[in-house]
């Protein structure tokens, strides 16, 4: 069944906020994330009559990731267009600079994974999926899922200083 616009706003009351969540720790960039959003769901709006409604919100998901991997390689060609690392601590509380410093550290070592590690963990902390709706929308097995995360896991522990244990 073809999407309609009341199934694609009531699909954006849902997931608008995760995939903002996820987006954002990928990007790191708010107007990126809602340009993204955005686009994603413009494109799904251009293939509505194609489109199943029960699997919008994975679409939406699988969606503004390819658009943020995109944007990620786009930034790679194009350094000098990058915010940095120092004025996006300054940025993000200038108030708490513990948390600041928090803030730049948890950039940094999310930085360091790589990009499917990275998806995964974003998806399953920061927008509450389970390990099942993130196998749907990144279209790879639930186990491939749940091993992935718990090696990116251990890594930002370990790169954090955090314990193995808990």
């Amino acid at each position: 069944m073809p999407v309609d616009e009341t199934e694609l706003v009531a699909s954006y009351g849902r997931v608008e906020k995760p995939l903002y969540n996820v987006l954002y720790r990928m990007l790191w960039s708010a107007e990126d994330c809602h340009d993204l959003i955005h686009d994603a769901y413009l494109r799904i709006w251009r293939q509505r009559a194609n489109t199943d409604a029960s699997r919008i919100d994975a679409l939406v998901y699988a969606t503004a990731m390819n658009l943020a991997r995109n944007r990620l390689r786009w930034r790679a060609l194009r350094p000098w267009r990058e915010v940095d690392d120092a004025s996006l601590a300054d940025r993000s509380s200038a108030a708490d600079p513990e948390r600041s410093m928090a803030t730049a550290e948890l950039h940094a070592a999310l930085k360091r994974l790589p990009v499917p590690a990275l998806q995964i963990v974003l998806l399953s902390e920061f927008s509450g999926m389970s390990v099942r709706e993130i196998a749907v929308v990144l279209g790879i097995p639930e186990g491939t899922v749940g091993s992935r995360k718990n090696a990116a896991v251990r890594r930002l522990r370990r790169w954090l200083g955090e314990d193995d244990e808990r």
